[in-house]
């Protein structure tokens, strides 16, 4: 939802008329719903729960191109912009069997973005068809705060964070780290912040807020996969990939490969989570310059994660399909 909402923002930005239509599905709470509503003040909005609720919402806006999110909504999309022959875009976020499970709607989009090389290789089908464009976040929301960069560790610990929201394969990583936490060098304080899918037992839990840029500003090191990893080097903290499998510390020639993967995906078959190579990393960390370090992951963000760089490339595929 937060790729949506930032990808509308640039959208409003950039003084397009843009719209939103969400399916009504039963897993947000009343809470949750409320804020995304509060978040999307300004523009068209609508909620369905059929198919002629949304083309009554298109028509009424006189919307030219539909992009599709979610798969819940991947059918009534295709379908609506079958009814009034409009351009459809469908956008992977998962790693999903969409060959067999959407296949008359991929057939339909124009075009297909995937957010990364394995959402792409799971619509094998449609390879003609996709383009990989990132997540992007947006670096003015996730900012370093650089008095805290250059601050010495408070008691001599280095903060250590895991952080995000897994579950399944993706939370191999911090099952790993909670059962073997013991182990870690103590010269580092570690603690959780997100949903593990998960009971974490042996590392201090920070629960979930939906605020996490002062604890990434106050980490020194965080490890997270996905747009959990891009927010904390965007706040001024080094990223170490974690997940399925274990990435290692992001740094600037971790982008001279053919597809820098930050994504622990099974698929990538990255090496096993190993508590000795957390352990070397970290005291490698350690035994640097710790404040250039960071501000070194800030760089990295600025150059490679940024919400206009995602927001661009997309805007290029509307105009391409639009004609």
């Amino acid at each position: 939802m937060t790729h949506v909402l930032d990808l509308i923002n640039f959208l409003k930005n950039r003084e397009i008329y843009v719209g939103a239509a969400f399916k009504r599905v039963n897993f947000l709470r009343q809470d949750q719903e409320a804020k995304i509503l509060e978040k999307l003040a300004g523009i068209p909005c609508c909620q369905y729960d059929d198919l002629e609720e949304l083309k009554r919402f298109t028509a009424e806006h006189k919307f030219t191109l539909i992009h599709a999110h979610s798969h819940a909504t991947f059918r009534s999309a295709a379908e609506t912009a079958e009814h009034f022959k409009l351009p459809l875009i469908v956008t992977l976020h998962s790693v999903y069997a969409w060959n067999l499970a959407f296949g008359g709607p991929l057939r339909q989009a124009n075009r297909i973005i995937a957010v990364g090389r394995a959402q792409a290789e799971a619509a094998s089908r449609y390879q003609d068809k996709i383009t990989i464009i990132e997540n992007g976040i947006d670096l003015t929301r996730f900012v370093s705060d650089f008095n805290l960069l250059d601050q010495a560790p408070a008691d001599g610990k280095i903060n250590v964070l895991w952080y995000g929201r897994v579950d399944g394969p993706l939370a191999r990583g911090i099952r790993k780290l909670d059962r073997s936490a013991a182990q870690l060098l103590p010269a580092v304080q570690i603690r959780a912040l997100g949903s593990a899918g998960y009971p974490i037992r042996n590392i201090p839990q920070l629960g979930w807020t939906d605020d996490p840029v002062p604890y990434l500003q106050k980490s020194h090191i965080t490890l997270a996969t996905s747009r959990a990893l891009r927010e904390a080097m965007a706040c001024g903290s080094v990223g170490i990939l974690i997940g399925k499998g274990y990435g290692g510390v992001i740094t600037e020639e971790y982008f001279n490969q053919d597809y820098p993967v930050l994504d622990a995906f099974p698929q990538y078959r990255l090496p096993r989570v190993s508590i000795d190579q957390i352990n070397n990393d970290l005291m490698q960390l350690i035994k640097g310059d710790l404040s250039e370090l960071r501000r070194q992951a800030r760089a990295i963000a600025e150059q490679y994660f940024d919400l206009n760089l995602m927001g661009e490339k997309i805007l290029a595929i509307y105009q391409e399909i639009a004609g």
